[in-house]
């Protein structure tokens, strides 16, 4: 009989309720900060982590998960009897906390030896809840009593077809992360621009500049519905870090009224995804055309 592990990185922000309901370890990935360190997941939340990118003249840095930690987790597992173990992890081209997985992987079969335990460990490709809700349906899929090759295929194809919208109404925290130039910021405010990034396959591209932040919830919204697949069969995700209420619910709206989704669930952007967008970022994540 089958015994399934499910892990995933503290990127993919999941929220507390849902790791302890279903069981789901979360390897947290380090933050620093003059002189600090601390876990993201277990030692600051989002809200706090919003405050300090906006008081503290530092961005703060991020470090990935080692593979002794991996190994560690693996070989727990492997001792409480789990014959499988699933690992869905931050987009492997922004991060080195796949490659430390699976470096983990050869070191616990090398140990260990090949066939004693599955290992799936998977790129997501992606970021936070974009891919946290899949972990969340393969935990799901497991107290069901699926399979572990079922869960798998199911996370993979979610993983193909998943997609998001980012939008960022401040360009001030991307000039300090240096993730575009003081000119191109100090242009940007002045014309009240606000970017709109492609959350697809691995990158993250700007894709759009709309004017005012009025226009940035209509343009995301557009955008969404443009690519969306049959929204009245699926829920979409309204993630965000420290964006105004009344922006969240005319998101939300939109999403509900004018695209028709069937529900939408409301997740706080988490640290390590904040700390390259800056706390005022909103996004929505959906399900289009898979894309293999």
């Amino acid at each position: 009989m089958e015994k399934i592990h499910i892990l995933t990185d503290s990127s993919s922000d999941i929220p507390h309720d849902l790791v302890e309901a279903h069981g789901i370890e979360i390897v947290p990935i380090m933050l620093t900060h003059e002189g600090r360190s601390f876990r993201e997941y277990y030692d600051i939340t989002s809200e706090d982590y919003c405050r300090l990118l906006e008081t503290s003249s530092e961005i703060p840095g991020t470090a990935m998960t080692t593979p002794t930690v991996f190994l560690e987790s693996y070989n727990r597992a492997f001792e409480r009897g789990c014959t499988h173990l699933l690992a869905v992890l931050i987009n492997g081209s922004g991060s080195g906390t796949y490659q430390a997985a699976c470096l983990a992987k050869s070191m616990f079969e090398e140990e260990q030896g090949e066939g004693k335990m599955t290992i799936e460990v998977i790129d997501s490709k992606t970021y936070t809840y974009i891919y946290g809700h899949i972990v969340v349906k393969a935990a799901e899929m497991r107290e069901q009593g699926e399979s572990f090759d079922a869960i798998v295929s199911v996370v993979k194809s979610r993983l193909n077809r998943v997609e998001a919208y980012l939008g960022v109404y401040s360009l001030k925290f991307l000039k300090k992360s240096g993730r575009i130039s003081g000119g191109a910021a100090f242009v940007g405010e002045a014309l009240g621009l606000k970017p709109i990034s492609h959350v697809y396959d691995g990158a993250v591209k700007v894709c759009d500049k709309v004017r005012g932040e009025k226009a940035l919830v209509a343009g995301m919204s557009k955008k969404v519905s443009a690519r969306v697949v049959q929204p009245d069969k699926q829920t979409a995700i309204l993630l965000y870090g420290d964006v105004p209420a009344e922006r969240l619910d005319e998101m939300e709206k939109r999403l509900r009224t004018e695209i028709g989704f069937r529900d939408v669930e409301r997740v706080a952007i988490g640290p390590s995804v904040l700390t390259n967008t800056g706390p005022l970022a909103m996004a929505v994540a959906y399900y289009g055309t898979p894309r293999d």
